[in-house]
């Protein structure tokens, strides 16, 4: 006989760590809202509620604690997940919950209660997650020959990001602008910057890029990828050009939305970058000169 082993399994309804079959998908309880961001005045209490939603024939217990989280390093929206109170942007002792405990009967609902008290001197945006563990039983993962000893826990997560009304700012510096040919597709043109979140709240970029020559025409028009980051964190915008532009000189004219998380949450919007710099392209695309950004 094989000693049980605790295993837990980290999902997200909108980012997994971890791949779980169709069949297990179903067993496992979801909840309203993934992300909850809050905006509140130092000094204040806001209130709200979670919904768990048990879509199997089955009972779950499940067990709810707090944890600190942050953005892993490059900006392409991975998470770590760390003991409540060990980061100093924590939000966990703001946070209080209730129940910690519940057991949610076949196809039921329950409403998680919570309250956010932000502190009078509090600045910036401060951030926790909030788990609902539960076990999904022994031989729930696929059959390796030794599976029949695994306990299987899962845990879904509400990430929240509190922000103190007034009191955060969203900037960031772009610079390293860089134009070659692509490395993944060829005649292709990737355009890359450096991003670096200088401000003091999360920030999630929407960008795009430009190209307009003389005339004041678009030849090429293209989307960045969404950089992810805490205060001070670093990642690389990547867009591509796939098709042919004729040759000339060219104004690229670049545009990062700093306040995409705002958007998202329905929250209005937040401060944008423009930058402008001169590109001189040849024949077959062939990149001759790139300008200083400005």
């Amino acid at each position: 006989m094989f000693a049980a082993i605790r295993f837990i399994v980290i999902y997200f309804c909108f980012m997994g760590s971890f791949f779980v079959s169709i069949a297990q998908a179903d067993k496992l309880p979801f909840m309203n809202q993934s992300k909850i961001r809050v905006v509140a005045a130092p000094g204040d209490r806001v209130f709200g509620e979670i919904t768990l939603d048990n879509p199997t024939e089955e009972s779950k217990n499940m067990r709810l604690y707090l944890e600190d989280w942050y953005y892993l390093p490059g900006g392409a929206g991975g998470k770590e997940f760390l003991p409540a109170g060990s980061t100093p942007a924590s939000a966990c002792p703001w946070i209080s919950f209730s129940p910690a405990e519940v057991t949610l009967p076949a196809f039921g609902k329950q409403r998680i209660s919570y309250s956010v008290d932000v502190p009078s001197d509090a600045t910036g945006t401060h951030f926790a997650s909030l788990f609902f563990e539960t076990s999904l039983g022994k031989d729930s993962l696929p059959d390796s020959g030794r599976s029949a000893g695994l306990d299987v826990n899962v845990r879904v997560a509400t990430l929240f990001y509190i922000e103190v009304k007034g009191k955060a700012a969203r900037s960031a510096e772009v610079d390293n602008l860089n134009i070659q040919p692509s490395k993944d597709e060829k005649g292709a043109l990737d355009i890359t910057l450096d991003f670096e979140n200088t401000g003091n709240t999360d920030i999630t970029t929407s960008g795009s890029f430009s190209l307009m020559n003389n005339d004041g025409v678009v030849s090429a028009r293209g989307a960045f990828n969404n950089v992810y980051t805490f205060p001070g964190g670093k990642g690389s915008l990547l867009g591509t050009w796939k098709d042919r532009i004729p040759a000339g000189v060219y104004d690229l004219v670049i545009t990062i939305d700093l306040g995409k998380a705002l958007t998202d949450a329905g929250m209005g919007r937040g401060p944008v970058i423009t930058k402008e710099a001169s590109v001189t392209i040849g024949e077959n695309n062939k990149i001759v000169q790139v300008g200083k950004l400005h």
